[in-house]
């Protein structure tokens, strides 16, 4: 029911937003496209939320979002054209715009067209073992012949549950694969299909919050290995993250994990005026953000904007954080 309304009322946001600009009569209407997430989630939630500032404050733009299957999708959406803004991880901004990691064999230099606007919020990985698979689950190591969500095909999840059955020396063949994640996921723990879900959202995720709710999962820490092999290396923009005790409810304890910056790219060809005054826009609305996102707006202030820069920040972007003073 909590997502439902949620979806409700982030689509009557963007709707009324959209409208509104229309309304106004600008002669050439601007299409901003915004690659968020599945619609359960938190890009998705955040993203509507910025669309809705941006439709109320920026005369001549229609902004809306886009249900997509995460950073590694978006990475690909923004190179092609197909989106002109783009919720994604910091890691996986910088495998794609250099061309490493999982980008490595794609076209050289297609990903140079990512652009940096804002840091989001930090966005930890999650380790939710459930009652019926606790006695045989005391490590990340014996998820060998369970059912883990990990997210959906090519999304951050997958990514990073793929390395980490390489951190761990485990096959991930031996391991029964559900591409699953929000919705879906929550259906599988309702209905006992589903041992473990390993896939990462922000502190206060609603989704993650759901299946701790049933009273049947447990949040773990990750193993320490797990930590230190994904905030080192090709990883180090990552970082140690402790989501404290009582984040949820059904979550007495620490849980010791790492968090991924989220970022808010453009493409580079994006007009440099328009990329100013939606940085604005969004700075200067953090209020209204926070009233539809709290846990995740929260951490969007100028101290935090430039935080997983990995790559070239938009010149629009420099514009206003210059003029704003987190520049000099």
């Amino acid at each position: 029911m909590r997502r439902i309304l949620i979806l409700i009322i982030v689509t009557a946001l963007i709707l009324l937003g959209a409208a509104s600009a229309l309304a106004r009569g600008a002669p050439d209407v601007q299409f901003v496209r915004i690659a968020t997430g599945g619609t359960g989630g938190n890009f998705y939630r955040l993203g509507a939320g910025i669309a809705s500032v941006w439709n109320d404050e920026i005369d001549g733009i229609v902004a809306s979002t886009q249900s997509t299957d995460g950073s590694p999708h978006n990475a690909e959406l923004l190179a092609g054209g197909e989106v002109e803004i783009a919720f994604m991880g910091a890691d996986i901004s910088r495998d794609a715009f250099h061309n490493t990691g999982r980008f490595a064999d794609e076209e050289p230099g297609r990903y140079e067209v990512l652009n940096f606007m804002t840091y989001l919020y930090p966005n930890p990985q999650m380790f939710l073992v459930m009652e019926w698979a606790a006695d045989d689950i005391r490590t990340m190591s014996d998820v060998v012949g369970k059912r883990v969500s990990k997210g959906a095909i090519g999304s951050l999840g997958e990514v990073y549950f793929l390395e980490t059955m390489e951190v761990l020396g485990i096959d991930p063949g031996s391991v029964i694969q559900e591409h699953t994640v929000h919705g879906a996921a929550i259906d599988q723990v309702r209905n006992r299909q589903i041992d473990v879900v390993m896939w990462p959202d922000a502190a206060g995720s609603a989704s993650h919050m759901e299946i701790l709710e049933t009273g049947w999962a447990e949040a773990r820490s990750l193993d320490p290995e797990v930590r230190r092999h994904f905030t080192s290396g090709g990883w180090d923009i990552n970082f140690e993250y402790t989501l404290p005790a009582n984040t949820y409810r059904n979550q007495p304890n620490d849980v010791h994990t790492f968090a991924a910056p989220i970022v808010l790219l453009a493409h580079a060809d994006l007009d440099e005026e328009l990329v100013y005054q939606l940085t604005k826009a969004v700075h200067e609305n953090q209020r209204a953000l926070v009233a539809v996102a709290d846990l995740l707006a929260r951490f969007m202030t100028p101290e935090t904007a430039l935080n997983g820069m990995a790559v070239p920040l938009h010149p629009g972007a420099e514009r206003f954080y210059r003029e704003a003073g987190v520049l000099d």
